[in-house]
């Protein structure tokens, strides 16, 4: 995966797995390409594996993958992928019904949250982000490649008993 990358920058995905015997053997190897939902200047997406509840079963072949769409996981799932964010770009607050586990590899972003919270990730920091509602602003001229690890999880229920719902980012009619 390269340290600089571009919009349209896929990534190398190994998927290791047993053979009949119980050797280790590579699946897969090739390049997953980056899927831009919104246009190719703005952000892409580059997902590589999902799964629809856990502990997943090993035994069973790695789903083949849709890779043209916005990666949402299942409420029992979990769901890994990059997005890269295209540079002076936003993505609006959205909330993910989610455990999402976040690495920032190249670039910085500004994660905002609804209450007014802002603050700047650079590469090599880290975000768990807990079904919040957020927005990510990236304010620089590079873009900002980001891996996450989105589990599935309970709707947030306040004390007054309601429950925060999914707000997702729609994708543009086509």
């Amino acid at each position: 995966m390269s340290t600089n990358p571009t919009l349209t920058s896929g990534a190398r995905m190994v998927v290791t797995a047993h053979d009949p015997n119980g050797t280790s053997v590579i699946q897969y190897d090739s390049t997953v390409e980056a899927f831009s939902p919104f246009g190719p200047t703005m952000s892409s997406f580059v997902h590589f594996d999902e799964r629809g509840s856990v502990p997943v079963d090993n035994q069973q072949t790695a789903p083949q993958m849709q890779t043209e769409k916005i990666p949402r996981v299942a409420a029992g799932g979990v769901s890994f992928g990059v997005t890269n964010l295209a540079p002076r770009h936003s993505a609006p607050m959205h909330r993910t019904v989610s455990l999402d586990y976040g690495v920032v590899l190249a670039g910085e972003v500004v994660l905002a949250l609804d209450g007014g919270a802002e603050t700047t990730l650079r590469a090599g920091d880290v975000v768990v982000q807990q079904g919040v509602n957020h927005a990510w602003h990236n304010r620089t001229d590079e873009v900002c490649r980001i891996v996450f690890c989105q589990v599935g999880a309970r709707k947030i229920r306040l004390a007054s008993g309601e429950e925060l719902e999914e707000t997702v980012i729609k994708l543009p009619p086509s």
